[in-house]
């Protein structure tokens, strides 16, 4: 008797078997993606509460920085932790957040630094800016940064800053600052010119200029900065923390004795955190 010879399973008959059963992503996975979603959804609305809330206000109130009242009456800025929640960063404009932590401990440095009529600019570093403003509002402190989004924190505060165009800057700002913060992007030379350009038309013959920024432009640093109100520069004994790059960054200031800037810090806290960090980055 002659054994059947089996049939092989023609190609439609396969794929509709499949077709019959969606691929499925594992539960961890699909878990992931869903914190995902709904932590970028939650990042969306509460960014639209605070565009909705700056409308409110520039509708309500003038934008005369020098408005004593509504100064006074500003709400109080986010803090750093609920700032990172709703910012998400964005690497093609390198973009990258400071740690809370730092970002507070550098706040109260700048802070002792300065009187209420003090005028100090932030310039591409909106961490920096949202814990200083956290920590004590000030009339005269300004973010200028080409990121729109920031508008949002305080209008009156937000200067549209492009350095492509490094001297397009509001003529009440010409020599107007007494302090700068500035944390140049992309870290190379063409943005540090740009950078230096604008900072030459803003500052006061007696300001202080404050540098975060990676060692690896130490050297672009000691060129470009290198006559006051600019420079020299001194390496302080600031540490610069983000959690999130992997190169280490340092913080240089402007005038004589700014070497022990961020002494009065507790060393031993300071180094726990960089120590956290960096373990946070041998992770990765």
């Amino acid at each position: 008797m002659s054994m059947p010879v089996p049939v092989p399973a023609s190609p439609q008959s396969s794929s509709s078997s499949l077709s019959g059963s969606p691929p499925t992503l594992d539960p961890s996975t699909l878990a992931l993606l869903n914190s995902f979603i709904a932590s970028k959804t939650d990042e969306e609305r509460r960014f639209h509460e605070l565009a909705e809330e700056a409308a409110a206000r520039v509708a309500g109130l003038s934008l005369e920085i020098d408005d004593e009242e509504s100064v006074a009456n500003e709400k109080p800025m986010m803090s750093v932790d609920e700032y990172r929640s709703v910012f998400s960063e964005d690497w093609q404009l390198s973009q990258f957040w400071y740690t809370t932590p730092f970002a507070m401990r550098f706040a109260r440095i700048l802070h002792s630094m300065c009187t209420p009529t003090t005028s100090i600019a932030f310039l591409c570093c909106p961490t920096a800016f949202v814990a200083f403003q956290h920590t004590k509002m000030l009339k005269n402190a300004r973010l200028l940064e080409v990121d729109g989004r920031f508008s949002v924190l305080a209008p009156r505060h937000y200067v549209p800053y492009d350095m492509e165009e490094p001297t397009t800057l509001p003529a009440h700002l010409t020599e107007a600052v007494d302090i700068a913060v500035v944390d140049p992007p992309f870290l190379n030379e063409y943005t540090n010119i740009n950078v230096v350009k604008t900072l030459r038309q803003i500052l006061r013959p007696s300001a202080k200029l404050i540098v975060l920024t990676s060692t690896s432009v130490e050297e672009i640093l000691e060129r470009l900065y290198d006559s006051p109100p600019l420079g020299p520069l001194r390496r302080t004994k600031i540490y610069v923390l983000h959690g999130q790059l992997r190169n280490d960054f340092g913080c240089w200031a402007s005038w004589e004795g700014s070497e022990e800037l961020g002494a009065e810090v507790d060393d031993a806290e300071n180094a726990k955190e960089k120590a956290a960090e960096d373990s946070t980055k041998d992770t990765q």
